[in-house]
This record gives structure tokens, C-alpha cells and sequence, in this order.
């Protein structure tokens, strides 16, 4: 409640919800929401999240299509595990 009464900056509010109640599972009694991530914790590592976000904004603005040599690899990378969800 100090949150909600002290900001109305939704991602703050949102950021506390996650912090108390965590993520959530899609079958189970806890709160509904996106599921557990494999390797990064949402709340813990916001800020390493964040970090690695700016990064790809920052590749994505340079190369959009991932033509550079530095980006060959993620290139493949990305096509492999979306393939069947990408658009050309």
C-alpha cells in the first residue's frame, strides 16, 4: 500500500507486485503471468535485464538485419529458435 500511495508510476508498482508476489505459473495457485525464466530471475536481476535490453536496442539500431560480420552468429542464433515466428 505505500507503493500504490506513493507513486502512481505503474512499472514501479508493477516492479513491487513482482518483488512480493513473484512471477506467477499459468496452471497453478499461484498468481497468473509469465512464467519463471530459465536462467534470469525477473525481479533480482532487473538491472542486468535491463543492461542486456539496451544492448540489443543498440545492436538492432546499428544492424536491423543482423548483416554485420559481428552479428552473423546471433544471426543464426535468432532465425534457429524463431524461424517459424519471423516474417520476411
Amino acid at each position: 500500500m505505500k507503493v500504490i500511495s506513493s507513486t502512481n508510476d505503474g512499472f514501479v508498482i508493477s516492479e513491487k507486485d513482482l518483488e512480493l508476489r513473484g512471477s506467477g505459473e499459468f496452471f497453478g495457485t499461484r498468481q497468473h503471468g509469465i512464467p519463471e525464466f530459465k536462467i534470469a530471475n525477473l525481479f533480482e536481476d532487473v538491472g542486468m535485464l535491463n543492461q542486456v535490453q539496451g544492448i540489443a536496442l543498440e545492436i538492432i539500431d546499428k544492424d536491423p538485419l543482423l548483416e554485420k560480420e559481428e552479428n552473423k552468429l546471433l544471426k543464426k542464433l535468432v532465425d534457429d529458435k524463431f524461424k517459424d515466428r519471423i516474417e520476411i
